[in-house]
C-alpha cells in the first residue's frame, strides 16, 4: 500500500506553500526537525492549506490527540492557535489532515509552520503520505543518478524504508 502510495503522488498546487528547491538530495534530508522533532514535509512537493473552525473533538491538545506534528513552508504567517486543514496530493484525491499551529518560524522569505495533528487517525495518515513523499523523492533522485533503466522501483522504496524509515517519529 505504501508504494503505491508513492507510485500515485502527485502535487496538487500550492496556493499557500512555497515550493523550494534549496534542499539538498532527497536521501540526505532530515525526516524529522532536530529541534522540533515534527516531520518535517518534503519542501518540493506541494500543499495546501486553509484556516477551519475545528470541531471540539479536534483539539489536539486532548488526550485524544495524534501525538505528532507536521513541519511544512508557508509564504504566509499563521498565528499559533489557528487551525488548519492541510491537503496533501494524490492523483485523484488530495488527502486532508486537520491540526492547530503550535509553532511559527520566521526564515529568509517564508515561515515554518508546525502543526499539532488534531487525532491519531490524522496522525498515522500523515506519516504514511509523508514517508511516501520521501519514497517519492528518493525514487526522482536514484534515476538522476543510476538512469531510468537501471531503476527498479520496488527495490528503491525498500531500501529507502530501510535506510530511513526508523527516523519517522512513531
Amino acid at each position: 500500500m505504501l508504494l503505491q502510495l508513492a507510485k500515485n503522488m502527485m502535487g496538487i498546487g500550492a496556493t499557500e506553500a512555497r515550493r523550494s528547491t534549496r534542499r539538498g538530495a532527497a536521501g540526505r534530508l532530515p525526516v524529522t526537525d532536530a529541534q522540533t522533532g515534527f516531520i518535517q514535509h518534503r519542501y518540493d512537493i506541494p500543499l495546501d492549506y486553509k484556516r477551519i473552525e475545528p470541531a471540539p473533538e479536534e483539539d489536539p491538545l486532548t488526550a485524544q490527540h495524534g501525538n505528532v506534528g507536521l513541519l511544512f513552508e508557508s509564504g504566509k504567517r499563521v498565528k499559533p492557535g489557528e487551525f488548519i486543514e492541510v491537503a496533501l496530493g494524490l492523483q485523484n484525491k488530495p488527502e486532508k489532515l486537520r491540526g492547530k499551529v503550535v509553532m511559527v518560524r520566521e526564515r529568509d522569505g517564508y515561515y515554518e509552520i508546525g502543526l499539532w495533528l488534531a487525532t491519531r487517525a490524522d496522525a498515522s495518515r500523515m506519516r504514511i503520505l509523508e514517508q511516501s513523499c520521501y519514497i517519492e523523492d528518493y525514487i526522482k533522485e536514484k534515476k538522476l543518478r543510476e538512469g531510468p533503466f537501471a531503476l527498479n522501483r520496488d527495490r528503491a522504496a525498500q531500501e529507502w524504508i530501510r535506510k530511513y524509515a526508523a527516523d519517522l517519529p512513531g
